[in-house]
């Protein structure tokens, strides 16, 4: 038999032996980290709302798994305990999918206790909340791992020093963050991502309120696409610069470039904030078209393109600060066509959701006119949020 052959036998094996492994009351296994001891490659855990899994804490390795939420949100609170002195979950291991799951109170003697640690290869997370941690999520730094993460909400994570954050990314090859909200971080950033290619899709950004210092670090200077963000600086920040890349970096990354598309950028904090600021390791190529920016703050420290199709307003011009429609009032200059980068299909939908976008006509993160419809990809709590 050839190998290809016995590669297609095996992989047929595992996929008609993977089982559903429910976790909860009445079911097989009492807490989920039972599970997933038992699980086998392929498997996927549905873990009961109704159960009580405080101090369920593992760390775990599988070559490929599914660990699900159903009826309701499953809440898992680290009760004072920690795997391996790091996360509630320390997840390595091949391909891994965390859906519809909150975990909190994660505290680590190293003051970096995460919600999850991510130490593999592939881990998608969708439809997560992360409160009250030390860390969100944190992850090691592999430049072979890759992480997504969507639909997902980071409420008032951070140890309070500064160096604990809603989420932190280590030196991986790609993270994505689309359609999440993060807000309320304690002294921390509310995403800060060393990762060599960041993208950041769809996402609200708010200060809250927290003490967040930038709303999103990019400290190494990878290359980064922030298209169709919401971010919103709040007086209660502890520093005024809002999106900040490249000062930990001592010189530019060959080849990296910063894109920033259809954004909308708020400052509510102090006079005089910096919107993008890039330090002496920000990536040399700034591409910053068809941003809406609002509030007393000078755009970037550095020469922007001309005639990008951005506009800066002031707060008066936002719709509803109240009621968080940070679209613009009146009539808004078209915006410019975006050559080679790419255009907004989606844009951000509260809470932690996504719609489509019909058009991208003018500058900013919010169709001027009502979204175009639900994503049908969305999770199904998004249908009625959508608009």
């Amino acid at each position: 038999m050839s190998l290809r052959l016995l590669m297609l036998v095996w992989l047929l094996a595992a996929v008609c032996s993977a089982a559903t492994r429910r976790v909860g009351p009445g079911q097989r296994y009492r807490t989920p980290c039972e599970a997933i001891r038992a699980a086998a490659a392929g498997d996927v855990i549905e873990i009961d709302a109704a159960g009580s899994y405080t101090g369920d804490v593992c760390a775990f390795y599988p070559a490929k798994l599914t660990v699900r939420g159903v009826n309701g949100r499953p809440r898992i609170d680290a009760g004072g305990r920690a795997a391996q002195g790091k996360a509630i979950w320390v997840i390595g291991g091949g391909e891994v999918t965390v859906e519809n799951l909150e975990f909190t109170g994660a505290r680590c003697q190293d003051r970096n206790g995460a919600g999850i640690r991510f130490e593999g290869r592939r881990l998608t997370v969708r439809d997560c909340v992360f409160r009250n941690n030390e860390d969100g999520i944190l992850t090691w730094n592999n430049p072979s791992s890759s992480l997504l993460v969507e639909y997902s909400e980071f409420d008032s994570n951070g140890y309070g020093d500064g160096y604990s954050h809603n989420i932190y990314i280590g030196r991986i090859a790609e993270f994505t963050l689309r359609f999440c909200w993060s807000h309320g971080a304690q002294e921390g950033h509310l995403v800060k991502s060393r990762a060599a290619q960041t993208n950041l899709l769809y996402n609200y950004l708010d200060t809250g309120r927290g003490t967040a210092s930038y709303e999103a670090d990019l400290p190494e200077g990878g290359s980064a696409l922030m298209l169709g963000n919401v971010i919103v600086q709040r007086p209660s920040t502890h520093n005024p610069i809002v999106v900040t890349a490249g000062e930990e970096a001592a010189a530019p990354r060959p080849g990296a470039a910063l894109r920033l598309i259809h954004n909308t950028i708020v400052n509510l904090g102090r006079a005089g904030a910096t919107l993008v600021f890039s330090g002496r390791g920000a990536p040399g190529a700034l591409v910053f078209q068809n941003n809406a920016c609002f509030g007393d703050a000078r755009i970037t420290n550095r020469a922007l393109p001309p005639g990008a199709g951005n506009v800066h307003l002031p707060l008066s011009a936002v719709s509803d600060l109240a009621g968080l429609d940070f679209r613009p009032r009146g009539k808004l200059p078209r915006a410019v066509p975006l050559g080679e980068s790419p255009a907004p299909a989606a844009q951000y939908a509260h809470p932690a959701c996504g719609a489509r976008r019909g058009s991208a006509t003018t500058p900013g993160a919010l169709e001027a006119e009502a979204a175009a419809g639900p994503l049908p990809e969305a999770p199904a709590r998004c249908r009625a949020t959508a608009r």
